[in-house]
């Protein structure tokens, strides 16, 4: 049971392949969702966790649950306000707010493989990366993050004289989910332990809860 409030998305509001489209899922190849591969045979990873700037000057994340055959099995957004994120300094890009959607989904994604979606990388990026390694190691978590923006740039050139994406397959894909959700309201706990992962200086001794290994 998920600690905060949520609502169906399933009769109202954007189309499922709007949102994955937002959420860079449809940039995907299905090869990406391979987390690992061996004799013992492949892994696949559990979760896709993304996040898009807003209108409104705050961001959109996106959870997405992936089923044994890499369907998606359901998929939640969260609102994140752009008057949070100036009150608690949080930094406006994608690889920030990994930590943030880790932290607010830490009941479902506990102990899973998860694939971290970010438009572009930040030339800093080490904090950032340092913040979310802490949060996915708290939580017993394997992450891989993965840079979608200069694919988007090779499908369009790709699939310019194509009757068909090279990527119809993760279309398919999402249109198997089975459910959709919003979280009604942005853990305070959430944030507040992001900004000190992004900040330790901030807040030294409850760094000392993420440790790095």
């Amino acid at each position: 049971m998920l600690a905060y409030q949520k609502r169906s998305l399933s009769v109202s509001g954007q189309s499922i392949i709007g949102l994955a489209e937002d959420a860079g899922l449809l940039s995907l190849n299905p090869s990406d969702l391979v987390f690992e591969s061996s004799q013992l045979g492949i892994a696949y990873y559990d979760f896709v966790l993304s996040a898009a700037p807003t209108t409104s000057g705050g961001y959109q994340l996106f959870l997405a649950k992936l089923d044994a055959q890499t369907n998606v099995e359901w998929l939640e957004t969260l609102d994140v306000p752009s008057k949070v994120m100036t009150q608690n300094a949080l930094p406006r890009n994608d690889l920030a707010m990994m930590t943030l959607g880790v932290l607010t989904w830490k009941n479902s994604i506990q102990r899973s493989k998860i694939l971290c979606l970010v438009k572009t990388m930040e030339p800093d990026s080490a904090q950032s990366l340092e913040a979310l390694k802490r949060a996915t190691n708290k939580f017993k978590c394997l992450h891989h993050v993965l840079s979608i923006s200069e694919r988007r740039v090779s499908i369009c050139s790709l699939s310019s004289n194509r009757s068909r994406s090279p990527h119809d397959g993760m279309r398919l894909r999402v249109l198997m989910c089975q459910t959709r959700s919003k979280v009604e309201e942005l853990p305070a706990q959430a944030v507040r332990e992001t900004r000190c992962l992004l900040f330790p200086s901030s807040n030294p001794i409850l760094c000392l809860c993420f440790p790095l290994s």
